[in-house]
């Protein structure tokens, strides 16, 4: 398997203090050893945050509330055609190449490379208004998602052969009723101590941190309001640190230099 690593990675953690996130959590489309491709959608009442973790330099395609090219449906395909960028499309139906939206609706926050990895966040309003557009849940419930690249040939749309799939995924409560303000992860990025403020701990808190490939790298009860961890021995990368009360949990990640 190719060395998966982010050193250096700058992450945008949108700081506002929504009452509810709903998350699909870190879903794997592909890990065979020759190719990595993952994403992650994270909703809010005022905005969806969309992560994808593919080769980079392959077009990604993930299509929403699909489980095959089906006519209408909702896809977002980056590439490079002469600009590296997120192209919101909608499918014209199997063997057809999707076509572009009139308005364009994600925006780019983060495009970084890695080792041979892209890794992209992107934001848009989880209805956008515009007929093209799937509009995203804002409570508990589950989604289809259709997703390919092209193993052959660099950025091409045309046929993807066997690196395609669907999945139907789950959207689970991401945040707890304590906010984002009164949880603290510094220094961000770190080298060898993490630190974690909570402001108030009058529940059981446990914490879990993940790396960018689902692999549980720590786990443990935070039993006072300031924890430090020892990190000096992790790989240089980008972590989920994953904070739990009463299964509500608060995300936020991590980059290890």
């Amino acid at each position: 398997m190719k060395k998966i690593t982010f050193s250096l990675l700058t992450i945008l953690i949108t700081s506002f203090s929504y009452s509810q996130t709903y998350t699909t959590g870190l879903v794997e489309f592909i890990n065979d050893g020759d190719y990595f491709y993952s994403a992650q959608i994270d909703v809010n009442p005022s905005l969806v945050t969309l992560t994808l973790n593919g080769p980079d330099n392959k077009y990604l395609g993930l299509g929403f509330d699909n489980m095959s090219m089906t006519s209408g449906g909702d896809v977002v395909i980056w590439l490079n055609d002469g600009t590296f960028k997120l192209t919101d499309r909608s499918f014209l139906g199997i063997g057809a190449e999707p076509v572009l939206d009139a308005q364009q609706d994600w925006t780019i926050v983060s495009n970084t490379t890695t080792d041979g990895q892209r890794n992209i966040v992107a934001t848009r309003l989880p209805d956008t208004g515009n007929p093209d557009d799937y509009v995203f849940s804002t409570t508990a419930t589950s989604i289809d998602l259709v997703w390919s690249f092209e193993a052959s040939s660099t950025y091409s749309l045309g046929w993807h052969g066997d690196t395609r799939g669907a999945t139907r995924q789950s959207f689970v409560l991401g945040t707890s009723n304590f906010n984002m303000p009164d949880l603290t992860v510094y220094p961000n990025p770190g080298k060898t101590r993490l630190n974690i403020n909570l402001s108030v701990l009058d529940k059981a808190t446990t914490i879990e941190v993940y790396d960018i490939l689902g692999n549980k790298t720590y786990a443990n009860t935070l039993n006072s309001l300031t924890n430090s961890i020892n990190v000096s021995n992790w790989h240089s990368g980008v972590y989920l640190v994953r904070i739990s009360q009463d299964n509500q949990v608060v995300t936020k990640r991590f980059v290890k230099q």
